[in-house]
């Protein structure tokens, strides 16, 4: 990966902006992942597909895709061609700083794998593109003293995108799956297994375990392994204890969340709940 421009707030962190670009790309270098903030990701170059949460976005160059905190997410390459985007990672701390904390609308203001798209034609006629420039323009002079003017081009973008409808996206949706994404999520501390959720939903368990993985990329398990992670990060996070942290998420003990952690980023969840869960 090279990254063309990259610019991270002098004073924490809460904004970053990278440009990077992929050269034949490797599928297996874009997991499914989420994050505790916020994430624009502005499409350049490339043949892919992006899914969050059993949705999934056919992009052209120039598309901009939103996801919030903790919506799971995966970039898809159809070939190798070059990948280029932009990708914008903002905490709340960013709007609380610049009062803008209406801005987080666009983000929030809908049900997970849905409204995510703003179409290349939208981007153009509302010059967000231009904007871009602006923002790219003043971060590539380097400048210490440009943090100021930077984090107020950033604020008008978030602007421009509130301004914006999200409505009539190109989407592919299974509701099936949706649906069994969205009882997952709402019963996390419960036992999940395979059997019951297919009788629950009227499905096989094939048609099911095949479905999920079409649309996700992930199998039924997995997403459910990973789901629950998350919970612990956040429970951790929120003063709890890594046992009671995963027991409240449903993992049947901490051993097995242990397993699941290092299996999952390599390292002890003593260390990798200190920052971002790897993905």
């Amino acid at each position: 990966m090279e990254r063309i421009l990259c610019a991270k707030s002098a004073l924490d962190r809460s904004f970053v902006y990278l440009h990077k670009k992929d050269a034949l790309p490797e599928q297996m270098d874009f997991k499914l992942h989420s994050h505790t903030g916020y994430e624009i990701l502005i499409f350049l170059k490339g043949e892919a597909d992006f899914i969050v949460e059993g949705s999934v976005y056919s992009l052209k160059p120039m598309d901009i895709v939103l996801t919030r905190h903790n919506e799971m997410h995966q970039m898809k390459n159809r070939s190798r061609k070059d990948y280029e985007r932009i990708v914008i990672n903002l905490e709340d701390s960013f709007f609380e700083q610049m009062h803008c904390h209406c801005y987080t609308d666009i983000f929030l203001n809908r049900k997970n794998g849905e409204g995510n798209l703003i179409k290349r034609e939208a981007v153009k006629k509302n010059e967000l593109f231009d904007t871009l420039l602006r923002l790219e323009k003043y971060i590539k002079q380097k400048k210490k003293e440009n943090e100021t003017i930077v984090r107020c081009v950033l604020t008008e973008f978030l602007h421009q995108l509130n301004e914006l409808d999200t409505s009539g996206n190109d989407t592919v949706q299974n509701e099936t799956v949706k649906n069994v994404i969205q009882y997952i999520n709402s019963h996390l501390n419960s036992d999940l297994p395979l059997d019951a959720l297919a009788e629950r939903f009227y499905i096989s368990k094939y048609h099911l375990c095949r479905c999920f993985r079409q649309c996700t990329g992930f199998t039924v398990n997995q997403y459910i392994t990973y789901r629950r992670m998350m919970l612990v990060r956040d429970l951790y996070r929120s003063g709890k204890s890594l046992s009671t942290a995963s027991s409240e998420a449903g993992f049947s003990s901490y051993s097995n969340f242990y397993k699941a952690y290092i299996k999952e980023t390599g390292y002890p969840p003593s260390e990798g709940l200190a920052g971002q869960m790897k993905g």
